[in-house]
């Protein structure tokens, strides 16, 4: 079943209720014709992700134009070397996101090429943060391969110190580049706060993340409430509330009622994408994913791992205990037989569906169709992803 008929069989699940709910239901059904039918026409992801990718060499350039890269040439050459090596490859989910949220939010009389150059720019500085992130999340778990390459800090020719080094430059670029495109905009301070705020709560995810996995094989942490607060501040602030918001400041409709819209189904989004992102990294293809799965190795309170505790008997429990968060092969491949035993790819399918429904249900309460619209895109660009 298609994202558009899944929003059609949720909404025909509360019709009945009252006349009001039948009403409110029915112009939402509508609203659900209508962003189906703009889908392939609206919003354009593979045309858009080319000319993303065609704009990344002009912002690296606008960077480049720093006196210190024009001073040291090398140190030019290096920082092009980092940036493409840890931008390109991806699938550019948050720099996408910017862009479709600008080009569905902003007034069409107002979208000129120059506004869009400025949409990607913003997109990449949203990718550049991801990749800020992934350096030194890569280095901080141990992981081996990142879009079926060998991780930056594996790669011969860079290192460990290298990639702790190569990160506060990628940093560095986010800024620069988000001054040199923005210092004399209105918006240009809140676009700043934004950044730093989200690279905060990202470190506060990261923190949780971290300590939850070191606790020595005590799980009384691996609860739904402990794995939220990991998600919410891991994952959603940066995956989603970043490049909406980024889009909406751009288009200046960032407003106390898209702030709250953002906050709340972004938080939604965030929580459906890291369950997928947990259950991928445990039963997906690596050669989709070009990564090895290493939560279970790592001993992360995933939701697959919070799922089976909660269904574990006591000799299931003690199998647990012993193979989650360690190295041994033998081990990992054990948990993954304990899952399939706990029936928790079964589980996983339930309780996805469940999200879908609920973030579309919560999609009704906003009241501008433009905003609707882009909400279901993200969805969309979400549904049954492998990778």
């Amino acid at each position: 079943m298609n994202l558009c008929k899944r929003m059609a069989t949720a909404n025909s699940l509360v019709v009945g209720r009252s006349v009001a709910t039948v009403t409110i239901n029915k112009l939402f059904e509508s609203a659900i014709q209508r962003v189906c039918r703009s889908f392939s026409t609206k919003f354009d992801l593979k045309k858009e992700r080319e000319e993303l990718h065609n704009a990344l060499p002009g912002v690296i350039d606008v960077l480049a134009k720093h006196e210190k890269f024009q001073e040291i040439p090398a140190a030019d050459k290096w920082m092009r070397n980092v940036l493409n090596g840890n931008l390109i490859g991806g699938k550019n989910m948050r720099g996408l996101t910017t862009v479709m949220t600008y080009k569905i939010i902003e007034k069409p009389e107002n979208i000129t090429e120059e506004t869009m150059r400025l949409a990607r720019t913003l997109g990449w500085c949203a990718e550049i943060l991801q990749a800020y992130c992934l350096v030194l999340d890569d280095i901080a778990d141990g992981s081996i391969t990142r879009r079926g390459m060998p991780c930056w800090y594996r790669r011969e020719d860079v290192g460990i110190a290298n990639a702790v080094n190569d990160a506060t430059l990628i940093h560095y670029s986010l800024l620069q580049i988000l001054r040199a495109n923005f210092e004399k905009s209105p918006s240009y301070v809140e676009l700043f706060h934004n950044f730093n705020e989200t690279l905060f709560y990202t470190s506060l995810g990261q923190y949780l993340d971290i300590m939850t996995g070191l606790n020595n094989k005590n799980y009384n942490l691996f609860t739904m409430e402990h794995y939220n607060a990991i998600v919410k501040h891991k994952s959603a602030y940066y995956t989603f509330k970043l490049p909406i918001t980024l889009g909406m400041i751009l288009a200046n409709q960032f407003n106390e009622e898209t702030h709250k819209n953002v906050d709340d189904i972004s938080m939604q989004l965030g929580r459906l994408f890291q369950m997928q992102d947990d259950y991928i990294d445990c039963f997906g293809d690596e050669n989709m994913t070009g990564k090895m799965g290493t939560d279970i190795q790592e001993g992360k309170c995933s939701w697959l791992a919070v799922k089976a505790l909660q269904q574990c008997k006591p000799n299931q429990r003690a199998v647990f205990t012993v193979c989650y968060g360690s190295k041994e092969p033998a081990h990992s491949e054990r948990i993954k037989q304990l899952y399939v035993q706990l029936k928790i790819p079964e589980l996983y399918k339930e309780e996805e569906n469940e999200y879908y429904n609920k973030i579309i249900q919560r999609m009704q309460a906003v009241s501008l169709n433009a905003e609707r619209d882009l909400y279901l895109q993200v969805l969309d660009s979400q549904y049954g992803r492998k990778q």
